[in-house]
């Protein structure tokens, strides 16, 4: 593992002959860039400007990818997490981001990186702890600031899912800066598609996806993240393990676990995984027998 810098913040490398991982070394758990080699600039969006004003202080988003809980509360989720810092530990193909304990609402979180040395795929595992007195209702909430001008994909259920096809197969979830209209937006029978077109404007909308995956392009490049569906759970947000937003500045691709009662000593584990292709190599059970451009075009 090497050292690097974020914005004056000291990182730590982790890579790969596909791509670098940037983690925090110092704050967080944070990972802030993720760098394919055949692109040779981070994928992650890099906003170190953007900040939000709480009663516990300002909270830096800075950009890449960070670990809130869920539902979405000031009092809760937007708790600084530079004030206290990490513990970075080395492990087998990876590193372990040991976050201390946030003393407003007695959690701790730890992010996981595992890096394959001959794929390009990473593991990432989000852990929270309680380390109060009290149980806690919640949902572990990840979230992956990615670069504009770019496109979300969102895989939807397609066809019935009873046997006569009379009951409902999927709902969405809107927030109230969202509008139907906005031309982000492509409805598609299989797939949705947002795009990050440089539009100022907030926009965001959330589902249960029962793929479990969401896909990211950039110019050549394929992000997709990938998660375990629980499905007959009660989620956050009307239902929502899935939820993508964007403004002028990043799309963000968001997957969250169940909602639980956390009881005291006890902890809950969200996994992800990561993949980065060159738009030829993307796997194709993703898409079917569809390819890529097919599935921009009948959402376009």
């Amino acid at each position: 593992m090497n050292r690097g810098e974020f914005y004056g913040r000291e990182t730590i490398i982790l890579a790969n002959e596909f791509f670098q991982l940037e983690c925090l070394a110092g704050a967080g758990p944070r990972i802030v860039r993720l760098i394919p080699s055949w692109l040779g600039e981070n994928l992650f969006a890099e906003v170190p400007e953007a900040i939000t004003q709480t009663t516990y202080g300002d909270f830096h988003f800075l950009g890449g990818h960070r670990f809130w809980i869920a539902p979405e509360s000031l009092e809760r989720t937007y708790i600084p997490d530079d004030r206290e810092g990490v513990t970075a530990k080395k492990i087998p193909h990876g590193i372990r981001l040991e976050g201390s304990t946030q003393r407003d609402v007695h959690i701790r979180k730890t992010i996981t990186v595992e890096l394959s040395p001959d794929r390009p795929f990473a593991m990432i595992k989000h852990k929270i702890e309680n380390a109060g007195r009290a149980s806690i209702r919640l949902a572990p909430w990840a979230l992956t600031m990615l670069r504009p001008h770019s496109t979300a994909i969102l895989p939807q259920q397609f066809g019935a899912i009873d046997k006569d096809g009379l009951l409902p197969n999927r709902t969405f979830s809107f927030w109230s800066y969202s509008r139907w209209e906005d031309p982000r937006l492509k409805l598609g029978e299989e797939f949705i598609t947002v795009n990050a077109d440089g539009t100022k404007s907030p926009f965001k909308l959330g589902y249960f996806n029962p793929h479990g995956w969401l896909g990211y392009v950039f110019e050549d490049t394929f992000f997709v993240k990938r998660w375990g569906v629980r499905r007959g759970e009660e989620y956050p947000d009307q239902g929502c393990n899935a939820e993508v937003y964007t403004n002028d500045r990043f799309i963000e691709l968001e997957s969250l676990g169940a909602l639980v009662d956390l009881e005291p000593d006890d902890e809950i584990v969200h996994t992800e995984t990561w993949e980065v292709y060159e738009t030829e190599h993307i796997p194709k059970e993703l898409f079917g027998e569809k390819s890529l451009n097919s599935v921009l075009k009948t959402t376009s």
